[in-house]
């Protein structure tokens, strides 16, 4: 039998997800509260990345809580030399008001990004509510390539839209329409790979199901280049109805250096005030 020579399984995993399935899988992590940092939390140490790493599978749940509005900005950090010392390789993934994980809820990132062996990985989370609480973070990552010279890894990440406290940009959906598009900047180099973040600051959020589409271009021609949806519920949660940021034919898309970057979003009913969203490109 032939294998498509395009593909490649891994041969090395590793995750922090536990010993059995629960309603608490990963790791706790404490937010910083009132749009502080919070501390690096390791959920990797060098001797659990014991090969060259090329792909990062993050899913954040259980940060919402009723009444509130919990944003949550989320940082991934590495030391090479297997310590504590962490830098951050992807900055400001928008993920606050998550469901648990035993609601199904989880926000997922998947980012194809090189760490080499004997590194140790650690998170951290940005809060806006004055109380942290908790959220956790739950990492996979894959190994030990069959076949290494058909496997995408990035070197670098770029976040794009305005932090403002621990919210990424704000963007209007439309009622049962598109809102108008808003522009999250300008690409500093060449990317390929992109995973989106929403989340809506808002303590009495509404049941709704989202379009959300992110585009390259200028103010006149665009292209779509990922399509989401997001759910809402009104216990103050927010969920990846489609979790499109784990589908190869989405996430990936070449864009050259010095291009726009836009968003919008269609709301399936009267949309509440205060969505806002990052957009994160991996190249290299």
């Amino acid at each position: 039998m032939l294998l498509p020579s395009g593909l490649s399984g891994y041969a090395f995993t590793y995750d922090n997800w536990g010993a059995n399935a629960s309603q608490t899988m990963g790791t706790s992590v404490v937010p910083g509260a009132s749009n502080v940092e919070g501390a690096w939390t390791q959920v990797a140490s060098s001797a659990n990345i014991a090969h060259d790493c090329y792909w990062i599978l993050v899913l954040v749940n259980g940060g919402a809580t009723a009444s509130n509005a919990k944003n949550h900005l989320l940082d991934i950090g590495v030391d090479p030399a297997g310590g504590t010392s962490y830098s951050a390789i992807i900055s400001n993934a928008v993920c606050g008001s998550s469901l648990s994980a035993g609601n199904g809820g989880s926000k997922l990132f998947l980012f194809p990004f090189f760490i080499k062996a004997g590194s140790s990985v650690a998170v951290r989370v940005q809060g806006s509510n004055a109380t942290a609480g908790t959220v956790r973070v739950m990492v996979r990552f894959f190994g030990q390539p069959t076949n290494p010279e058909n496997v995408p890894v990035g070197a670098i990440s770029q976040t794009f839209g305005t932090i403002t406290n621990s919210n990424g940009s704000g963007f209007t959906p439309g009622n049962s329409a598109f809102g108008s598009w808003v522009s999250l900047g300008t690409t500093t180099t060449a990317l390929w790979w992109w995973q989106l973040g929403v989340q809506i600051d808002n303590g009495g959020m509404s049941a709704h199901q989202t379009y959300i589409e992110v585009a390259v271009g200028d103010a006149t021609n665009k292209k779509i280049i990922s399509r989401a949806v997001s759910g809402s519920t009104t216990n103050e949660t927010i969920y990846d109805t489609v979790a499109s940021n784990g589908v190869f034919p989405q996430a990936y898309w070449p864009v050259p250096a010095g291009s726009e970057i836009w968003i919008r979003g269609n709301n399936g009913g009267a949309p509440v005030t205060g969505y806002n969203a990052t957009v994160i490109g991996i190249g290299g």
